[in-house]
């Protein structure tokens, strides 16, 4: 621990990669915080937009197997292993520089329920042959969102990997540029699930979709 970290951050890792140009890991008041492309993906702010998220969507109570797209930090591998300590977890992340740092700075190999893939996650939900109790999309870059999240074909594939039981968790945006797009991955939801529900936090967007 830095004690200089309570009276201003201190910087305790400048990197970047093939994805993102900018990657940063911060000390502040005594934790590690991961910030790219000068957005935050990990800290207090994220923990509570997820705690918010689960509060008010409720994924299958018993979760053999989880998958999340989207690795960052590692918060949601965190809280879904407490959520689901008996679950098998497996995290998706195209960019190696941000497992590596997940797994050096953040306490991922810690976890022993959790598996992390280097893959994009467009192709992974195509090849893999497993189904999931619970999906969590969660891909980023930087600030911003990839277009491909929204388009049918994607969350068609997504649905093709639940279970019978299973949800799709969808973290997206709802900041200026974003409209029309939550709108429309929204639509995109409702053609292929029963249940579609979302929920509004800061600048954020959670949809959640199921078959029921």
């Amino acid at each position: 621990m830095n004690w200089l970290s309570y009276l201003s951050p201190q910087t305790v890792l400048r990197t970047s990669s093939r994805y993102n140009r900018d990657i940063r890991i911060n000390e502040e008041r005594g934790r590690q915080k991961l910030l790219v492309n000068g957005a935050r993906e990990s800290g207090e702010y994220i923990e509570g937009l997820w705690k918010f998220a689960f509060s008010r969507f409720h994924l299958p109570k018993q979760a053999k197997n989880v998958l999340i797209l989207g690795v960052a930090g590692g918060t949601v591998i965190r809280m879904l292993s407490q959520l689901y300590p008996k679950a098998r977890i497996t995290g998706v992340d195209i960019d190696e520089v941000m497992i590596n740092i997940g797994k050096t700075y953040f306490g991922l190999n810690d976890i022993s329920q959790a598996t992390l893939v280097c893959d994009d996650a467009k192709n992974f939900i195509t090849k893999t042959k497993e189904r999931f109790d619970a999906v969590i999309v969660d891909v980023f870059i930087g600030p911003d969102v990839p277009d491909f999240v929204l388009t049918e074909d994607f969350q068609k594939n997504v649905k093709n990997i639940l279970s019978k039981t299973g949800g799709v968790m969808i973290n997206y945006l709802r900041q200026p540029g974003y409209e029309e797009k939550a709108t429309k991955l929204e639509h995109v939801l409702q053609n292929l699930y029963d249940e579609v529900r979302s929920v509004d936090r800061y600048n954020n967007r959670f949809f959640y979709a199921k078959i029921v």
